[in-house]
């Protein structure tokens, strides 16, 4: 079992052993090749190519690809790690990012911002065992293909699934005649703008559960009748905004409760209500918008441009305002199109940028520790007590046995930010 490395200033002809010796491509390090139980680890960048799969892992041992977010394997710094189907941000390029027509199973993907392939992002042959997780998709063309007789226990999960284009399906099961009991899960995904978010042809045993999806044509969808007796089980979702929540061939093949269903055009197409599913409005939590607006303007959103996107510094011709969503005047020569305009130095916390106090440090009435740890602090006269609770002077609460004046124990229950 070897650890592997890829990233920006590498080159294939090394062994990839390690980050100083990296390899420059996935398909480098792919084609070293992995065996089972290897783990391979990418720095941030873009990678401009179709990872092409040659080998399996195996039970217990799968091969692992890492896109390494938080940089703490790869370069010390971390950012988004990108697989991308286009050479020049514009057009898609290549078919896949991800292609495994050869059955390779016992395969993970973690960590990865995939986008613009012309047909699927990930394509999958008769594979079993394969997950896609913790993944976020811009897609242009289709988002995750499993095909096959042989597809099964593959799972997909906390992924985000961005559909930017009518007529795209976000995770599609196929095959050419019925296929049972495939053991399939999607979870804790979030599905806006697709086509279909989850649709199946033919197969049968698949089960999506606590999954959002928003502004969908179709949540859920049976395309293709499955053999009498198999289900797609629908637990603990939420469709909002869609033209249907859910729709199948007959009425017992989808089997959907314990689901929300507000404010689409029809919940369900020949498919019976489940006995504890509701119509209650989701409510989501705009905090984001308002940290985005009144916390200094810091704040990235989850519908900023990207530095890869080519919308960024296009000619805004005349009549742009001068400030965007934020309040952010313009950044660079244009104004950006759309609300919110680009700007490289925004982070992902709101607020100042992180320059936290040394720990023990008191400030403007707030006690600091070092970030997030607990600690022994001296706690300003000013500062209130309140059912256990200390208060600093700008309200941030500090949990714990706290005396006016005195000291205590506390753990903050969020990051304060100084400077």
């Amino acid at each position: 079992m070897t650890t592997y490395y890829v990233g920006s200033g590498g080159s294939d002809s090394n062994n990839g052993t390690t980050w100083a010796l990296r390899k420059l491509t996935l398909n480098g390090a792919e084609d070293i090749p992995v065996a089972a139980g290897d783990t391979v680890y990418v720095g941030p960048g873009i990678y401009r190519e179709t990872l092409t799969l040659d080998v399996s892992g195996s039970d217990g041992n799968p091969i692992t690809y890492v896109g390494d977010y938080t940089g703490a394997n790869t370069d010390g710094a971390g950012g988004v790690v990108r697989i991308t189907g286009s050479d020049n941000d514009q057009t898609a390029t290549r078919n896949y990012c991800i292609s495994n027509l050869g059955d390779h199973d016992y395969r993970t993907f973690r960590g990865f911002s995939y986008d613009m392939s012309i047909s699927y992002v990930v394509y999958a042959d008769n594979c079993d065992h394969m997950i896609i997780e913790d993944s976020g998709f811009q897609l242009l063309g289709a988002g995750i293909y499993f095909n096959g007789a042989a597809q099964a226990s593959n799972t997909i999960r906390r992924c985000l699934f961005l559909v930017p284009n009518y007529g795209i399906t976000a995770i599609v099961f196929n095959h050419s005649a019925v296929v049972d009991n495939t053991a399939q899960v999607v979870e804790n995904c979030l599905f806006v703008g697709s086509m279909n978010g989850i649709v199946t042809f033919y197969v049968g045993g698949i089960t999506a559960r606590n999954c959002s999806f928003i502004g969908n044509t179709m949540g859920c969808r049976v395309q293709s009748a499955l053999t009498v007796g198999q289900t797609f089980v629908v637990n603990n979702c939420i469709f909002t905004n869609c033209n249907t929540g859910v729709r199948s061939t007959t009425a017992t093949e989808l089997a959907e409760d314990y689901n929300a269903f507000y404010g689409n055009v029809g919940d369900r197409v020949t498919t019976q209500a489940g006995a504890n599913s509701v119509s209650y409005p989701p409510l989501f939590d705009m905090r984001w918008l308002f940290e985005l607006t009144f916390n200094n303007g810091t704040l990235l959103s989850p519908f900023d441009l990207s530095s890869s996107s080519e919308l960024v510094e296009l000619n805004s011709g005349t009549g742009a305002p001068t400030a965007d969503l934020r309040g952010t005047t313009v950044q660079g020569t244009y104004r950006e199109w759309g609300a919110l305009e680009y700007d490289s130095t925004l982070d992902i916390e709101g607020g100042a940028s992180p320059d936290y106090p040394a720990e023990g440090d008191v400030e403007a009435g707030v006690v600091y520790g070092d970030s997030v740890y607990e600690g022994t602090f001296v706690v300003p006269a000013e500062a209130d007590v309140e059912d256990g609770v200390g208060y600093g002077a700008d309200g941030t609460e500090f949990e714990g046995t706290l005396v006016p004046g005195g000291g205590g124990v506390y753990r903050p229950v969020a990051r304060v930010l100084g400077g």
